[in-house]
């Protein structure tokens, strides 16, 4: 009898949490192109990829489709974030996660390094390039600080 609502929440969310999902992702990168004091939040959601690998794949996808859509957004040259997601993943989480067992500590440490490393591979495409996607101001503090209480209070 209840075959039908299972089938519909196989991964666990409801419509209202598939909805909210859905507006954010299409529609937070309209913002952050809009507003400027409005934060990418790349290290977050790089953080909840990386997390959410091997446990829930709407989060993992929405998270993609996210950093996609942010990318064209704001013409950030395409799948470098998911790249520095993936070497995150790969090179530095798995120790991480040895090491640290505080989830907010970890959860804080991962958003700065997704950040940094986001951050230095935009700027290694500039200097190999000659353009300039992202200029290093007191904005980008502004953002990885941000990403990074946004995380911590989430």
């Amino acid at each position: 009898m209840n075959r039908y609502k299972n089938d519909f929440s196989r991964d666990g969310l409801n419509l209202f949490e598939k909805f909210g999902i859905t507006l954010f992702v299409l529609g937070y990168p309209f913002l952050v192109s809009i507003y400027s004091l409005v934060p990418p939040l790349i290290g977050l959601v790089g953080y909840l990829i990386i997390h959410n690998v091997d446990r829930n794949k709407v989060y993992v996808f929405a998270g993609i489709v996210y950093l996609l859509n942010l990318e064209l957004n704001l013409t950030l040259p395409i799948l470098l974030s998911l790249f520095v997601v993936v070497m995150v993943r790969v090179f530095i989480y798995s120790k991480l996660k040895l090491l640290i067992h505080c989830k907010v500590c970890l959860l804080f440490i991962m958003i700065v390094l997704m950040d940094f490393f986001y951050y230095m591979t935009i700027f290694l495409y500039d200097a190999m390039f000659d353009t300039t996607t992202v200029v290093a101001n007191a904005m980008l503090i502004y953002y990885i600080i941000i990403d990074v209480l946004i995380g911590v209070f989430i």
